[in-house]
């Protein structure tokens, strides 16, 4: 209970993941998602129907109970009051029952709109909601490196999964239903100084109060939801990194330091959903105590009013209808607020993240240039510099090119900037200063989609997605078949792999190819560079992560799989390096040394320091 009175403190990183909104929160945000439930415009039509359809059934009703009573129930009453025998008890059940039979039929009315406003409703905010998934998933992965470097991410899967979710009780009670509530209030105003204007006057007078009482939990409701979210994108950041990282977490026995850390989070979470229940549970008992209020005043009115035979029974009870027909909607609204606001919270998030721009500048489509039939894949890196942190370079003014056909591998020690090469050729990231050019071409004015179509990558830990052996050679790419994957496999030394596998390219691969080697995992990866047929091939310390076994197999095929083809190679174990056309020697971001294997041992420099050191250890072990 103390938690529930005490406002949740808010720290430093609980807004590492937010994304800053405008001041006008409500009117943005529900323009944004009028615009994303456009195409749906059919659906919200058949929605807004079945709510049409319900309301005036909901008016029907106690338009027929006041028939009942004014009609053979006051019409008995009267005629007993006059003289006993002139009561008809036939044709006043006669009435009576067509009076209740027609409740009985709005009320089966009422249940059967009842059915299809839930069902139309929900349908249509899981279309919006599904769309908008979609587009928010495609934005993300077009994003460039550098922005996934600055976001969690267990974060971008809240965006995904539960804020994009949230966004569902947007439409559904925000678009559909609390829109068409604007409707049936202002229609039952109408109704009700059509009825009896003094009663309706006292409801109109109450009715600012009421709306008050419901905006005045608004504020600190939307803050409340905000920091709800954002602590729960921290906590699913957390689980994500512990999950990802198991096998330490087992291996150094830390099982309970990340649980404890976990808790520790729950309960800051906790923290901040018991603000807005505390809000809620303040909310609801004002409400109900304003909605009181009012009929209160309705009774004593409306009392005085019988009495003065300005107003009959029947009059009294539909008008008393009437007024919960109108304060039910500003009295749900109470109730609402709490789904409303944490979609808000959601909906500021979701639409940040699609405001977001890739920070690299594209070139125009209309003036990229294609990748043509005659690509060389000449390569060349001049004056760049980069750091990933602003002030901190990673690379210095590092000049070189690879010719057509030329094979240019890059060793140095771990740090030395080797890897930044390969994300700048793929154009992960922009140079700071200087530029690459393709074919003499900037990197910037190339299609870049079209550009790395041509490039074959293979990392130093490459990522295996689950499905089968033969969806991750092929990915996607309509033009490879088998005679390719069977080419590629070959080249690659990587068929034994597929050969020893039960099913063999059917086989399935488990999440991030968890039930295969290291080194098996390296071969897949090789082959599905090469079943690419690629122009430009990149591999980044391709070997360092495979046994002595599998290594000699890359090397043996190396020669023919880099032959004829424009290749970068990044390598810590120098064996791999010997054949190269130039070697390329980098030393805290700078190239320090650059030749071939023979003409670097005689300088006797860097390179050679790393060769003996790296040959003298393998000649030391038993």
């Amino acid at each position: 209970m103390k938690l529930a009175w005490r406002k949740p403190s808010v720290e430093a990183d609980d807004h590492i993941d937010e994304i800053p909104a405008p001041k006008a929160f409500d009117g943005t945000l529900f323009k944004r998602l009028f615009a994303e439930a456009r195409p749906h415009a059919k659906l919200f039509a058949g929605a807004y129907g079945v709510l049409a359809a319900l309301f005036a059934l909901e008016l029907a009703g106690p338009w027929i109970l006041r028939g009942a009573i004014d009609g053979p129930v006051t019409q008995a009453l009267e005629a007993r009051q006059r003289h006993a025998d002139a009561f008809e008890s036939d044709a006043f059940v006669h009435d009576l029952l067509f009076w209740a039979g027609l409740y009985v039929a709005c009320a089966l009315g009422m249940v059967i709109a009842r059915y299809y406003e839930v069902a139309h409703i929900v349908r249509t905010g899981q279309a919006v909601v599904a769309d908008l998934r979609t587009k928010l998933f495609r934005h993300i992965v077009s994003q460039d490196l550098a922005w996934f470097d600055k976001r969690p991410t267990g974060q971008l899967v809240t965006r995904v999964s539960s804020d994009v979710e949230n966004l569902s009780e947007m439409v559904t009670t925000g678009l559909c239903t609390l829109a068409f509530d604007v409707i049936k209030v202002v229609v039952a105003c109408i109704v009700l100084f059509f009825l009896h204007w003094k009663l309706a006057l006292v409801v109109s007078l109450s009715l600012p109060v009421l709306i008050g009482v419901s905006l005045f939990f608004r504020g600190g409701a939307r803050d409340a939801h905000r920091l709800v979210r954002a602590r729960l994108a921290r906590t699913n950041g957390y689980l994500q990194e512990v999950l990802s990282g198991i096998r330490v977490v087992q291996v150094f026995r830390r099982e309970e330091r990340v649980s404890g850390r976990f808790t520790g989070l729950l309960g800051r979470y906790l923290e901040a959903n018991m603000r807005t229940i505390f809000l809620f549970a303040l909310a609801l008992p004002a409400l109900d105590f304003t909605v009181n209020t009012i009929q209160s005043g309705v009774v004593w009115t409306g009392g005085i009013e019988i009495l003065g035979s300005s107003m009959s029974y029947g009059e009294f009870l539909q008008f008393w209808f009437y007024v919960k027909l109108l304060t039910n909607p500003l009295q749900e609204l109470g109730e609402r607020y709490n789904v409303l606001q944490s979609a808000f919270a959601s909906a500021e998030r979701v639409f940040g993240v699609l405001d977001t721009r890739p920070g690299l500048a594209l070139a125009p489509a209309a003036s990229a240039r294609r990748v043509a039939p005659e690509f060389r894949g000449h390569v060349r890196f001049e004056h760049v510099s980069f750091g990933y942190v602003e002030g901190v370079e990673v690379l210095s003014d590092v000049s070189f090119e690879i010719p057509p056909g030329a094979t240019v591998a890059v060793v140095g020690a771990t740090g030395a900037g080797k890897s930044t090469l390969v994300n700048l050729l793929l154009r992960f990231y922009e140079p700071t200063k200087g530029r690459i050019t393709v074919d003499g071409v900037d990197l910037r004015e190339w299609d870049l989609a079209a550009l790395r179509k041509r490039f074959g990558l293979v990392l130093q830990e490459d990522f295996l997605f689950a499905g089968s052996i033969r969806e991750n050679l092929v990915m996607g790419r309509d033009a490879i078949d088998d005679e390719i994957l069977a080419e590629a496999l070959e080249a690659s030394r990587a068929e034994r792999v597929v050969a020893n596998l039960a099913g063999g390219l059917d086989a399935p691969v488990a999440e991030r190819g968890a039930t295969l080697s290291t080194g098996e995992r390296q071969l897949l990866a090789i082959a599905r560079a090469l079943a690419g047929r690629p122009d430009l091939v990149i591999l980044d310390e391709a070997t360092a992560s495979v046994d002595s076994a599998t290594e000699a197999r890359i090397e043996e095929a190396q020669q023919s799989l880099l032959a004829d083809r424009s290749s970068l190679v990044i390598a810590h174990r120098l064996s791999t390096v010997r054949r190269a056309d130039q070697i390329l020697v980098m030393h805290r971001g700078k190239i320090r040394e650059r030749g071939k294997h023979h003409e670097l041992l005689r300088e006797r420099g860097i390179y050679a320091r790393l060769h003996t050191l790296q040959f003298a250890d393998t000649h030391a072990r038993p």
